[in-house]
């Protein structure tokens, strides 16, 4: 299987109640991890830095603050960044950027095709990460699961070329027994 609907998508109220505050990655070791590994990918792939880069599911902009980057544009479903609301619409409201961050949020969106598709119209590179084999993932938050040949041929169905590809199995971490996929894409 290489890809799988998990749930249906939760409407608007119940998206703005589940992301009323931003994502705070320190209260978990596992994701302290998985951002340091995250931006470790986006700073070999971008090298000495890059002009721009925008994380628009960014938390608390842990991964962006990371990258060597000039310019950064943070944005958020939550409040409390330069753009807010959902990144099905704030995609659209960026100019061209070199590096765009992507971290845990594909698995969250109705259309991760469309959105892989506007990424690719505003971004020269980007890092992805997402749960890989999570078919039994219980997070309400959660509607897709996918393989990494899955992750892959999205990525290249939207025109991005997959560079770089890291596994990080949290398990031992307390993650939800599945593995992180981290790619790094021209």
């Amino acid at each position: 299987m290489k890809r799988k609907r998990l749930r249906p998508a939760h409407p608007p109220e119940e998206l703005a109640k589940v992301y009323a505050t931003p994502h705070e990655h320190a209260r978990w070791s596992d994701h302290r991890l998985r951002v340091a590994v995250t931006s470790a990918m986006a700073s070999v792939l971008v090298g000495d830095g890059v002009r721009s880069a925008a994380d628009l599911s960014c938390g608390d902009g842990a991964v962006l603050k990371a990258v060597p980057a000039g310019a950064r544009i943070f944005g958020d479903m939550a409040p409390g960044h330069e753009l807010t609301g959902p990144i099905e619409e704030t995609i659209e409201l960026i100019p061209h950027v070199d590096l765009l961050v992507c971290t845990e949020t594909l698995e969250h969106l109705d259309d991760p095709d469309a959105v892989l598709a506007a990424i690719r119209r505003k971004a020269g590179s980007l890092v992805l990460s997402t749960p890989v084999d999570a078919w039994l993932d219980t997070n309400h938050e959660h509607y897709w699961a996918w393989s990494r040949a899955g992750v892959e041929e999205m990525l290249e169905a939207a025109g991005f070329r997959p560079m770089s590809y890291l596994g990080l199995d949290l398990t031992m971490h307390g993650s939800d027994h599945y593995e992180f996929g981290i790619w790094g894409c021209r």
